[in-house]
């Protein structure tokens, strides 16, 4: 089941929604408050900065820069880049929703193949891993096949800019409904918070984007 809040902020402004208390989130530091551990990006160059430029609640975010003119490469099958923010954990429990909340602005599209997205992969023990991938905005369609990704689409709109745009995603509902069970006996899971572009032959212009997330919770609804 997905849930697109839509902008975090109702008629008055200045009430930002309240963050779910560290007790119950399975991610740690999810405001970013304390600093980047431990949160990590996978690779180097294409993470993330913790920054008091924009944030949500408490004073801090975590802020993803894009911008890659026409002839960067991109790496993998699909030539592609992505700027990460991530972060595994080992719940005893497999979560029930994930839910967080993004800020976009100087955003370019120079190509169609350009995203933010969320990602939950879970790693069983012994057995290869597998996920879902959601989308959050900017394209319509799945970007590419990907054997062990199933992709939900949560917005097929370009992001909003300029507002705190909060989303929701019933990571079990989901599983349940396009892997066919619940996972279960896990090593761990990974959550990986996501602004990209693939496909690079395809890029026609400037790739560019600033997007800032906060008040990150995985756990029980």
């Amino acid at each position: 089941m997905l849930v697109l809040l839509g902008p975090c902020y109702g008629e008055d402004k200045s009430a930002p929604i309240e963050p779910d208390t560290p007790e119950t989130n399975l991610l740690d530091n999810g405001g970013l408050e304390t600093g980047r551990e431990p949160w990590y990006t996978i690779v180097e160059g294409n993470g993330f900065a913790v920054t008091d430029a924009r944030y949500l609640s408490g004073t801090h975010s975590a802020l993803e820069s894009m911008r890659d003119p026409v002839g960067v490469p991109g790496s993998g099958p699909t030539n592609s880049k992505v700027y990460y923010l991530v972060q595994e954990i080992p719940p005893d429990e497999f979560p029930e929703v994930v839910r967080g909340n993004y800020f976009v602005e100087n955003w370019a599209k120079g190509t169609r193949w350009q995203y933010l997205q969320f990602v939950i992969i879970v790693f069983p023990v012994e057995q290869p891993n597998y996920q879902i991938r959601y989308p959050l905005a900017g394209i319509d369609s799945e970007p590419f096949p990907i054997g062990n990704a199933k992709f939900q689409i949560v917005s097929k709109e370009e992001p909003l800019q300029g507002e705190w745009v909060p989303f929701e995603v019933n990571v079990k509902e989901d599983f349940e409904e396009l892997w066919g069970a619940v996972p279960e006996g896990f090593e761990k899971l990974r959550l990986l918070f996501e602004v990209r572009w693939d496909f690079s032959q395809e890029a026609t212009g400037l790739r560019s984007a600033d997007v800032f997330w906060d008040d990150l919770y995985a756990g029980q609804d």
